[in-house]
């Protein structure tokens, strides 16, 4: 069984303190300048952003980033009986190939941690894409307990944490960072984390964590990660479309979540807890510094947009 923990606040955070602008202001701005390591072509945030303008948290982000009141937020509630099931989807399977990618490197940006990758052609293709998409990273949400921390919910429930595997469309935009603010330029999976019993594949990840524990650190991963195998054996998915869930916010994904969870352990998710928000030899610059203990935006209003299946 999970630690227990209050589920009477649904604001994320960076570290465990009241208020909303838990160190998400500078945080996720370093996270979205990272979707690509080439010159950005998209305005996207620098390093530097002041945390006190940047935003208290993620009900202010639109002040500094209008695209976060967008009508195509994510993450989202699937309530599963307003599912529409799509015969296409069924007809066009949704396929991946990670053969060949490697993991490069493992990255504190300050409000979690990114494994980069290098890929050689597509890796998705299929279902709800009509285009063929390349891996570029991945990375993870969490919250303080086995109660909450994804970032999607089903039927108003919280799995414990959240994997994402971010693609850009290969098609049609020579760079991530192109691909980030532009149409169908990203393909997003969600993969749901219950806590459970340890992934072999993800304890490389954790392996290597105490390398990266401030924010800037950087290491490289020495061992190959089997990318495939964190896909849910269970392969159903649901799909939407929507957009990235950190500033600037950018109404470019095209969402596949699974509906199976993959089992993490308590140890691993703690790994991810262990992780500073500011840099070795700085200490916390504000009371909101510490621990990186949650760090999931809230569900956003679906704005009439379908959420689909592959019809049985």
């Amino acid at each position: 069984m999970g630690s227990s923990c209050s589920t009477g606040t649904l604001l994320p955070a960076i570290v465990a303190s009241p208020g909303e602008g838990q160190a998400w202001g500078a945080a996720v701005s370093r996270w979205s300048t990272a979707i690509d390591r080439g010159p950005q072509v998209c305005e996207m945030p620098t390093l530097t952003v002041d945390p006190d303008t940047a935003s208290r948290g993620p009900s202010n982000w639109s002040k500094i980033y209008p695209k976060a009141a967008g009508e195509k937020q994510s993450p989202i509630d699937i309530v599963q009986k307003n599912v529409q099931s799509d015969p296409f989807l069924a007809e066009n399977p949704l396929r991946w190939n990670y053969k060949g990618l490697h993991c490069t490197n493992l990255l504190n940006t300050g409000c979690g941690w990114r494994a980069d990758v290098t890929a050689q052609g597509p890796n998705i293709s299929g279902g709800p894409l009509h285009h063929n998409y390349q891996m570029v990273q991945f990375h993870s949400h969490w919250g303080t307990c086995s109660k909450m921390g994804s970032e999607h919910t089903v039927d108003g429930e919280h799995y414990a944490g959240e994997l994402h595997l971010v693609h850009y469309n290969l098609d049609m935009y020579s760079r991530a960072s192109e691909a980030a603010c532009s149409d169908k330029g990203l393909s997003v999976i969600g993969i749901f984390l219950k806590e459970g019993q340890p992934h072999e594949e993800l304890q490389k990840i954790t392996d290597s964590m105490k390398k990266v524990i401030y924010r800037g650190d950087k290491c490289s991963i020495d061992q190959d990660i089997d990318i495939g195998s964190l896909i849910p054996k269970n392969s159903s998915y649901w799909t939407y479309e929507g957009s990235l869930t950190t500033p600037p916010c950018y109404e470019s994904v095209t969402w596949i979540v699974f509906k199976e969870p993959i089992e993490v352990s308590q140890e691993q998710f703690e790994a991810f807890r262990e992780l500073m928000s500011y840099k070795e030899g700085e200490g916390p610059k504000a009371p909101t510094d510490g621990p990186i203990l949650k760090n999931y935006r809230p569900p956003q209003p679906l704005m009439g947009r379908v959420v689909r299946d592959p019809a049985n």
